[in-house]
């Protein structure tokens, strides 16, 4: 029921082989203390996971108005909603609404849609991200992306079936 749910609402939550693999290339004592930004955060999996092993603070960005709900009940329930904040924006073009320097990006588009330029020109433009910051990024393994935006220089791929995470630094 919960896939077909997924499916009907064209959302595809991050597996959870996929996801034990990007906190395991994190480290998760590299988390205590740390920022989170979960962009197309869909579930919010990928941020209350984080905020599980330790983050200080985790930011959850979706353009979907009830996927942000679910969120929010979630963070509640498991007394997150503190450490904290959800924010309805476009990725692409408004992540002006947000404050902050973050040491943790995670981006998970649909897979049909390709913004990683758009993503990291926000992140430059709005001050997002500081000389440490390790931005991850979830797509189909069918596409190919650059190894460079912007400033971000791929620093790894890692391909999970018809998943891949490529994870860029400064």
């Amino acid at each position: 029921m919960k896939k077909f749910l997924y499916k009907k609402q064209n959302l595809r939550p991050t597996t959870s082989k996929v996801k034990n693999a990007v906190f395991s290339i994190m480290g998760h004592y590299n988390l205590q203390d740390k920022s989170f930004l979960d962009l197309y955060a869909g579930t919010g999996s990928i941020g209350l996971k984080a905020l599980e092993l330790g983050v200080e603070k985790c930011i959850f960005v979706d353009n979907n108005q009830e996927f942000l709900t679910l969120i929010k009940s979630k963070l509640i329930k498991q007394n997150f909603y503190s450490r904290s904040k959800l924010v309805r924006a476009n990725c692409e073009t408004q992540l002006n609404k947000i404050i902050g320097c973050f040491d943790y990006i995670f981006v998970d588009p649909p897979y049909e849609m390709k913004p990683f330029e758009k993503i990291c020109d926000q992140l430059i433009n709005n001050e997002l991200i500081h000389e440490k910051t390790k931005l991850f990024f979830e797509h189909s393994s069918r596409i190919v992306i650059s190894d460079e935006y912007k400033i971000f220089k791929k620093n790894q791929e890692k391909k999970y079936g018809d998943t891949s995470i490529s994870i860029f630094v400064l």
